[in-house]
């Protein structure tokens, strides 16, 4: 009974440790997580059109799964179209994931280490801003298929384990399910879960013959239920479009993923560390080796005689000693570069420690787990390549690898020092050093994020749809943005649409007003993947009622800015120039204060010169001395 009661008490202290992190976290950033311009706006507009009528691919291109878009759908046709809508669905997806990855971490060590690992998820991954882009966190993330993908993955994690300890098929079912619609999300997810499954069956296979003719009936039951999914969409989309349309949608993630001249742009070989790979690849053995020489000074200055006292004086001091130094490593911000050698060691580790385990059958269904999600956590750190990090891409690339680093951390060490001292209390030392070093690790980021946080104080929209974007030096998006905003709302007649460029497609959400736009961003990736052509079909076959131009640094893809350059939207630009007349511009080009940062432009009336417009126009279409084509 008292251990019984022991047990419910530690539970509640968990429950209400998380529910006042959460609750914390969520009034801190309270309505700043978006970004105003970048990414953000479509994962609002593209719900909203579908809403009203628009379908996926057809009337609106995309290069990720159709899964998110329809889901954030439905929660606008459930709960009304708005941001808020949209936050606290996710902010509850955020707290179920949190919840499965406890879970996992649980069955696969202790408590304590479950609760140091969930709660991390929500400091460092589940609010976060490290950059001046916004988006990069669960609540407003710049892609929801990363956010879903990854939510789906840990579900489908939890199933694969559920299955294997308890023989259910439900669970089976469950899994696939789960993987099928991973699938229709973002292909590196859909990767790094492939791995996980077939990396489940493999060990299953190899604990015995019960297990492999258990395996005989689960494969076919995952396998049709991961059918399932994409088979549903297919069979909408076909209602809408050719089969063969159909079918393309369904891999329409994986189309774009293969482009080369996507895959090889300098922006994502940057991303990936892949700019400059032996001198990246040199960091992330540096950054391991200082990470293995500190695991090994705390199990030394942990480690103690059996029998012999493990917390004497000379034993704190040197322990002492070891934190503050490993406090000091902590606030560099640089053990997420070793990451990609951190997960492969824990898959080597878990892979042996689960070998070791065969002869008992309970206990290698256990210690299965952990290689299940090591590799994982493995494969979908691989699009990180050389750089590895938690910042940018990272708050869901580097998520379950900094789950790995936390559970080796205070939980394998501790459990081995323990092991082999035959001194529990040495590993409850090694633990507390371990705890310490993961708060120190958060602080650095945390305190980033109360920086960014702190300065988003511009409005921007209104009601439901109203958020902060940051005054920063530099960070004109929000001001200029509500600007425009404020000037369009009441101009726009309803039912006409307006066409932002290249990107910018929430002020059409705040206004709610449709894009003329198929290809609604029109940044390098999309022209790379859909073409300029798709971009001047939409615009000639129902010309908005009004352009807006706004500046966009696109030289991280090694692209001028949009229609300076044949290759990058000149004849768009052209054809906006010879039609339409700027009426408006708001704020400063950060690159040429001459120049307005946003730009609105209205169609020119027939009796006049198109070129003569009301407001001076500032659109610079001055040749490039890169531009070599002669158009």
């Amino acid at each position: 009974m008292a251990s019984s009661l022991r047990d419910l008490r530690g539970k509640g202290v968990v429950v209400g440790a998380h529910a006042a992190a959460f609750a914390a976290l969520t009034w801190w950033s309270w309505r700043k997580w978006p970004d105003p311009v970048i990414d953000f706006g479509r994962e609002l507009y593209v719900p909203w059109a579908i809403t009203r009528g628009a379908v996926l691919y057809r009337d609106i291109a995309s290069l990720f799964g159709p899964l998110s878009p329809y889901v954030n759908a439905l929660w606008f046709s459930l709960f009304g179209d708005s941001l808020r809508t949209l936050a606290l669905c996710n902010l509850a997806i955020l707290a179920a994931m949190t919840a499965g990855i406890h879970q996992l971490v649980l069955a696969a060590a202790d408590r304590v280490t479950a609760t140091a690992a969930s709660l991390s998820v929500l400091f460092l991954f589940g609010f976060s801003q490290y950059i001046d882009v916004g988006n990069y966190n669960f609540v407003a993330p710049y892609s929801h298929e990363a956010t879903h993908g990854l939510a789906l993955s840990v579900a489908m994690l939890w199933c694969l384990y559920k299955a294997s300890m308890t023989g259910r098929a439900a669970f089976d079912g469950l899994a696939g399910l789960c993987f099928g619609l991973v699938l229709l999300t973002k292909p590196d997810l859909a990767l790094a879960a492939s791995a996980a499954v077939a990396t489940a069956w493999l060990g299953a296979a190899l604990i015995g013959n019960d297990q492999r003719g258990g395996l005989a009936r689960a494969v076919p039951l995952f396998l049709l239920s991961a059918a399932m999914p994409p088979l549903l969409f297919f069979g909408y989309f076909t209602t809408q479009m050719s089969a063969g349309d159909a079918l393309k949608t369904i891999g329409g993630a994986w189309i774009s993923a293969s482009i080369p001249e996507i895959t090889g742009n300098a922006f994502y070989r940057r991303g990936m560390g892949l700019d400059r790979p032996l001198a990246n690849g040199l960091r992330v053995v540096q950054t391991f080796a200082v990470m293995a020489i500190f695991y090994a000074a705390v199990a030394i200055v942990c480690w103690a005689r059996p029998g012999a006292p493990p917390s004497s004086r000379i034993k704190r001091l040197q322990q002492i000693a070891v934190l503050a130094i490993g406090i000091l490593l902590a606030q560099t911000g640089a053990f997420p570069q070793a990451l990609p050698l951190v997960c492969a060691s824990a898959v080597i580790l878990a892979s042996a420690s689960f070998l070791r385990a065969r002869a008992d059958r309970d206990a290698v269904r256990r210690s299965l787990l952990p290689v299940v999600c090591s590799v994982f956590a493995l494969v979908l750190l691989g699009k990180l390549g050389l750089n590895s990090r938690i910042v940018h891409y990272g708050f869901y690339l580097a998520l379950p690898a900094t789950v790995v680093a936390i559970v080796a951390t205070c939980w394998a060490l501790p459990q081995f020092v323990a092991a082999r001292t035959a001194t529990p209390l040495a590993g409850v030392a090694c633990r507390q050093i371990a705890l310490c070093m993961v708060a120190a690790a958060i602080t650095p980021y945390l305190a980033q994020s109360y920086a960014w946080y702190r300065s988003r104080v511009v409005t921007v929209g209104s009601g439901a749809d109203r958020f902060f974007a940051s005054n920063a030096p530099g960070l004109w998006h929000g001001a200029a943005l509500q600007e425009a905003f404020q000037y369009l709302d009441g101009r726009v007649p309803a039912g006409a649409r307006i066409a932002v460029l290249p990107e910018g497609v929430m002020l059409n959400y705040l206004l709610r007003r449709e894009s003329a736009l198929r290809v609604i961003n029109v940044m390098p990736p999309e022209v790379l993947a859909f073409g300029e052509d798709a971009v001047l079909r939409s615009l000639e076959a129902a010309p908005p009622a009004f352009v807006v131009l706004i500046h966009r640094d696109v030289r991280e893809y090694g692209y001028p800015d949009f229609g300076l350059e044949a290759r990058y939207g000149r004849r768009t630009m052209e054809w906006i120039r010879s039609r339409y007349r700027v009426v408006r511009g708001m704020g400063k080009d950060p690159v040429d204060p001459m120049h307005d940062a946003i730009q609105i432009l209205e169609r020119a009336p027939s009796s006049g010169s198109p070129l003569t417009p009301r407001y001076q126009s500032t659109v610079r279409l001055k040749p490039s001395s890169k531009d070599t084509s002669g158009s």
